[in-house]
């Protein structure tokens, strides 16, 4: 390709990753917003004396603008949740190269800065030794697109020299993994519980308003229910099977006991101990049977909200999140809960969300 071709495709790429004008370029520069667009089709190419004073506004190097490099060679797809981030790096044949998986990023639980730290040691420890120019990526985290959090970590993102990016929230990877471009309804119960409906591209969102609002429907709430159950039973000196299962995830002592521990762990720890409820409701224990049921009737409000509002489109449902895959015989609970269930078709995605960032990536890549 003509380096005029290479010059103006990057250019035009770039520009646009980092949501400026062409005017806003040209003003950087000192030249006219004509004289960008020349440079854009290739009919022109920008002056040599002018060029490192063009790398450093569009925040990358002269090489980078004129040479076509191996982008799109690699991908990487950044899916981050309320407890868990998972960084994965594939080639151009789908093939994954690497993964690793950090704690929690979401920026309205640890602060930007803290988010930035996570975001970076995942990215440093999966593309290893492969240049970022060569990739692709997609950076999708919960809490990524509320206020001017999509903003920021744009900024953070622009300095690490990707050959293109863009970001967003988890709910777009877990929504492209499960539906890809097909019209659904993708119910997430993990932490939190939200559903999205895909219509002709666009998400439109039921719930998702943080574990301090939720009734039910997620890991939290079943954590939260169970403490709540047991500390319950313990003032009195009861035990049963799910207080024994939740002293056993929380270590020694008393769920009274733990309560400091509790506390300090927070939404991360309570929704944790989902995973001893549902043993306990396997084993036959009253008290977790009726969480369990409780919060299974909430995802089946969910789904049906989603129809009353969304309509037809919303009646292909895909469950995901860690609460769901903790076992297919949830599901019958959530089927039987609908006032109507001939209506829908309930499955249970097995594809993790870290594919569909994988998928936005390819996707950013294709764009022009």
């Amino acid at each position: 390709m003509d380096v005029s071709m290479i010059f103006a495709k990057k250019l035009r790429h770039r520009r646009r990753e980092l949501g400026l004008t062409q005017r806003e370029v040209g003003e950087m520069l000192g030249y006219s917003e004509k004289t960008v667009s020349k440079w854009e089709s290739g009919a022109a190419i920008c002056p040599s004396e002018s060029l490192p004073a063009l790398a450093k506004a569009l925040k990358t190097d002269i090489n980078s603008l004129l040479t076509e490099t191996e982008s799109g060679k690699y991908f990487l797809g950044v899916d981050g949740g309320g407890t868990k981030t998972d960084f994965v790096l594939a080639d151009s044949q789908g093939r994954i190269l690497s993964r690793v998986t950090l704690g929690a990023s979401n920026p309205n639980d640890l602060g930007m800065k803290a988010a930035c730290d996570v975001l970076s040691g995942g990215i440093r420890e999966v593309i290893g030794d492969i240049p970022a120019s060569s990739i692709s990526a997609f950076i999708g985290i919960a809490g990524g697109t509320t206020g001017n959090n999509r903003e920021k970590l744009r900024e953070y993102l622009s300095h690490l020299g990707f050959d293109r990016f863009d970001n967003g929230n988890d709910a777009e990877c877990a929504v492209k993994a499960a539906l890809g471009d097909e019209d659904g309804c993708v119910v997430i119960a993990g932490t939190g519980s939200v559903a999205f409906t895909q219509m002709g591209g666009e998400l439109k969102r039921l719930g998702g308003f943080g574990y301090l609002f939720e009734r039910g429907g997620s890991g939290y709430t079943v954590g939260r229910d169970s403490l709540t159950h047991a500390l319950e039973l313990e003032s009195v000196g009861g035990e049963d099977r799910l207080i024994l299962e939740l002293r056993s995830e929380l270590g020694a002592g008393t769920v009274t006991e733990r309560l400091g521990d509790i506390y300090s762990g927070g939404k991360k720890l309570i929704a944790s101990l989902s995973g001893a409820v549902t043993r306990a409701w396997r084993d036959g224990d009253e008290a977790a049977g009726r969480i369990i049921e409780r919060n299974m009737r909430c995802i089946a409000h969910l789904i049906e909200s989603s129809e009353r509002v969304y309509g037809e489109a919303a009646r292909r449902v895909v469950l995901m999140g860690g609460l769901i895959s903790a076992g297919e015989d949830l599901l019958p609970l959530i089927i039987n809960s609908l006032e109507y269930p001939e209506r829908y078709d309930v499955t249970v995605s097995r594809t993790p969300p870290y594919v569909g960032a994988l998928l936005l990536a390819r996707r950013n890549y294709a764009k022009d």
